[in-house]
């Protein structure tokens, strides 16, 4: 599908940091969407240093921000100034989309609110993305992929052999599959206020985003189903379905997922191979 410019002449302030949340605008972008990146003066977006951080593949160039952050244009403002205060309100009356994933608590304090913003701008479609949620005993903890999608939602947990120990996924695992649920989320927000004429606030968490990733096995849990506990390669609960080591020191992994339709044809394949 050719991105094309579906979305010129859409305008879109983003006050986010790391991946999830700027790579749901880095989409808008990439259909065409004008988007005006908003820093901190100095340091910037932390994000900035992924490249130089282990294990990461260590670069001199910037790799991730260039990934993430493509297409857009760039400010820095010190929020907690007044002068910057009265910039970000007119970003914020010049926009159609404002995103943000700054903690709660921190949004109270700069008054940066969907209550605070939307008042602003009447056609505003206010997108954001938290750890935890907004309710709940975690919601004003920051939050980040490997912690609240990956840890948290049990996916570390259960993505493991027996016996194996917990390891950490590539970052963005869970940033960029949450960037896209914002992004389906600010595209419904944009088709409500075709309709209507109004803005509207749309939002997710990295954690109900690893909730749903890892939503079969919840919904069996919730149900009561029979778990066979951690995959076992070598004494596999399902042979057909199962990573096999080859004598040329790679792995081939057999998904057979219509087992009583394919068994034949793969046992003619192994059957021509010997």
């Amino acid at each position: 599908m050719s991105t094309g410019k579906t979305f010129a002449g859409l305008k879109v302030v983003d006050l986010a940091s790391f991946i999830a949340e700027p790579a749901a605008t880095t989409v808008l972008s990439d259909f065409g969407a004008d988007v005006i990146k908003v820093e901190p003066p100095g340091f910037g977006d932390p994000y900035r240093i992924l490249h130089r951080t282990p294990p990461n593949p260590a670069s001199d160039i910037d790799y991730a921000w260039q990934l993430t952050n493509r297409n857009k244009r760039g400010i820095a403002l010190d929020l907690k100034n007044a002068a910057a205060r009265e910039v970000l309100e007119a970003l914020v009356k010049w926009a159609d989309v404002f995103v943000t994933n700054y903690p709660l608590r921190v949004r109270k304090a700069l008054k940066l609110t969907y209550e605070d913003i939307a008042p602003l701008n009447e056609r505003l479609i206010y997108a954001d993305i938290t750890g935890y949620g907004d309710f709940g005993p975690a919601a004003d903890e920051p939050g980040l992929d490997i912690a609240a999608y990956w840890a948290r939602s049990g996916l570390m947990a259960m993505t493991r052999d027996a016996g194996g120990d917990p390891t950490l996924p590539i970052p963005g695992t869970g940033g960029h599959a949450t960037a896209i649920s914002l992004y389906s989320a600010t595209v419904t927000g944009l088709y409500q206020r075709e309709k209507t004429g109004k803005g509207t606030r749309v939002t997710t968490s990295l954690i109900a985003e690893g909730a749903w990733a890892a939503g079969v096995w919840i919904e069996g849990a919730l149900n009561h189903a029979k778990f066979f506990g951690l995959h076992d390669r070598k004494n596999p609960s399902n042979a057909l379905l199962n990573p096999y080591p080859t004598s040329d020191g790679r792995w081939i992994l057999f998904v057979i997922a219509q087992q009583d339709r394919d068994w034949p044809e793969l046992v003619n394949v192994i059957d021509s191979m010997m």
